[in-house]
């Protein structure tokens, strides 16, 4: 009787139900869990990352500007002539239409494609600047006049010189000259920071040395020489990185070096052959 009613229809129909929609019931629990682990991980890498940015203490944030020396003028003459001469040789050869004017295209684009090589190839890219929200706020009231054109000289593309800060680099370093360093030990400026040291405004150069050839002793002789070339109404700090030094530029709070006063040569000229600039 009992071996009748299991293989009947119907119990074979019920059984079949049962072992089908058992695995849903424990695939569901399974889910929930995987889901649970990814929203946990994920979760944690947030909390690290957060921990990260907060354990560096800057706080730097990327300041919304625009200048039109941030742009590089061979990126943008180099396509236009390309382009030029391209559909003029297609409207020379009747590929294209505007036949009339395909002498016009050739002429102008030619010259426009050299020039943009030209750029291109003698381009300095801008050094990256970092600065916190409390830096941006002290700027304005705080900043020398030798920072400010020394941060706008090198977030900007330069064409013709070796390196940013190539005319004051020489004069710190004497480079070649009695009492300097070889050039090739010449410091490489990779990048800015505006920071805030204790309520003054701070502008730090990072710089990149050979640091098995241009050691501590190189930079701490030449710091007073550093405080004046960038002075004045500020002070020079050196401070030892991986890459090699941070050269920081400590507003003194004294207000001199604001509003005209006396300046020095500090800027490369703005084209090869010229002279340096001179602080207005």
């Amino acid at each position: 009787m009992s071996c009748a009613v299991a293989c009947s229809p119907v119990s074979r129909l019920v059984l079949a139900q049962r072992q089908h929609v058992a695995p849903f019931k424990a695939a569901a629990p399974l889910r929930l869990r995987r889901a649970g682990a990814v929203a946990r991980r994920q979760a944690a890498v947030q909390t690290r990352a957060d921990a990260g940015s907060s354990s560096n203490g800057a706080g730097y944030v990327e300041e919304q500007s625009f200048r039109i020396e941030q742009v590089s003028f061979g990126s943008i003459l180099s396509p236009v002539g390309i382009g030029l001469m391209t559909y003029g040789f297609g409207a020379f050869f009747n590929l294209l239409p505007g036949g009339d004017v395909s002498s016009l295209l050739l002429i102008y684009g030619f010259p426009i494609t050299l020039l943009g090589f030209a750029l291109s190839y003698a381009q300095l890219k801008p050094v990256p600047c970092k600065s916190t929200q409390e830096a941006l706020r002290l700027r304005d009231s705080q900043a020398t006049d030798i920072q400010k054109q020394v941060r706008e000289d090198v977030t900007r593309y330069r064409y013709g010189d070796e390196q940013h800060l190539d005319e004051a680099l020489t004069r710190i370093f004497r480079f070649g000259q009695a009492g300097g360093i070889p050039r090739r030990l010449c410091p490489i400026l990779t990048g800015l920071r505006e920071e805030v040291t204790d309520g003054q405004y701070t502008l730090v150069l990072e710089f990149a040395t050979k640091k098995e050839q241009m050691t501590q002793e190189m930079w701490d002789q030449r710091q007073e020489k550093i405080q004046s070339f960038f002075g004045p109404g500020i002070v020079a700090t050196l401070s030892p990185t991986d890459q090699g030094m941070d050269v920081a530029l400590i507003c003194d709070g004294s207000g001199a070096g604001r509003g005209g006063g006396e300046k020095k040569d500090v800027l490369p000229p703005l084209m090869p052959g010229m002279k340096p600039r001179q602080q207005a």
